[in-house]
């Protein structure tokens, strides 16, 4: 029997990279899952790959407020209860400061911030409601430290922060735990493309102690972990998820560990 068994679940951007393992592992650990996305196809497999009879998906734009309500009432009507929220949901542009248009950067917060927020606030009401919940919201190490050039990204992830915070202080006495997970660098289609140039690849996993990139079902277990029994007294964290990236710099980058050659950085060890 697992962790999850008898507990319905929504995750938004569900059908691929964090969100796509995160909807997985929920599936596995016995939990009925809302995957929502706004790809059919990707969405469709997501749902051929889970235990049969445990996802059921929503195309929906959380960037739009009636869509990030409305699913959570889809999920409501179709699910009853819900027991935990992961907003997953994101976009990013890589754009410099000066060149920002209105267009991307309202793309971005309200797809990353204000898309957390109406489907947190719907999901929220539901748990009071119903004796409590949980509700987990996927940050980045980009609102601890700034990557460039995205500043629309880095505050929009700092604004989840916050807002993990807010929700976890007005709502904690009502059941609602609210917490928020900062994964450094994934694999994911997101980072695909850059992953796939070696130097890039060198370069950036040179920052970080482990020497490689965390894999979706590592970002996935620390989100399951925040929606389960076991974090019943955790409440307003942002977990950081990043090989130990933001922990630190080396002095003398000379003197720092090498970067194994592409090909084997992605092993996970011990």
């Amino acid at each position: 029997m697992g962790r999850f068994e008898g507990r319905n679940v929504i995750v938004t951007g569900g059908s691929s990279g964090i969100g796509r393992a995160t909807v997985l592992a929920f599936a596995s650990e016995g939990a009925h899952v809302l995957a929502v996305g706004r790809n059919l196809d990707r969405l469709a497999q997501v749902e051929r790959d889970a235990p049969e009879g445990r996802v059921e998906t929503a195309i929906a734009d959380v960037s739009i407020p009636e869509e990030a309500r409305g699913v959570v009432l889809h999920a409501i009507s179709r699910l009853g209860r819900i027991h935990v929220l992961v907003n997953n949901a994101g976009i990013a542009f890589t754009e410099p400061v000066l060149d920002i248009s209105d267009k991307t950067w309202d793309e971005t917060l309200d797809t990353n911030l204000s898309g957390v927020f109406w489907a947190s606030q719907e999901a929220a009401r539901h748990m009071a409601e119903r004796g409590g919940g949980a509700i987990v919201n996927i940050a980045s190490t980009d609102a601890i430290v700034a990557e460039s050039p995205q500043a629309h990204y880095n505050v929009s992830k700092a604004g989840v922060v916050m807002l993990t915070k807010s929700f976890a202080h007005e709502l904690g006495h009502l059941g609602v735990r609210c917490n928020a997970v900062a994964p450094g660098q994934t694999i994911t289609a997101m980072v695909a493309e850059e992953s796939e140039d070696p130097e890039f690849l060198r370069s950036y996993l040179s920052q970080i102690p482990l020497r490689r990139a965390a894999r979706p079902e590592e970002q996935a277990a620390v989100i399951l972990f925040l929606a389960s029994d076991a974090a019943s007294y955790v409440n307003g964290e942002t977990i950081v998820v990043d090989g130990g990236q933001t922990k630190g710099t080396w002095y003398f980058p000379e003197m720092a560990p090498p970067v194994p050659e592409p090909g084997r950085t992605q092993k996970p060890r011990g």
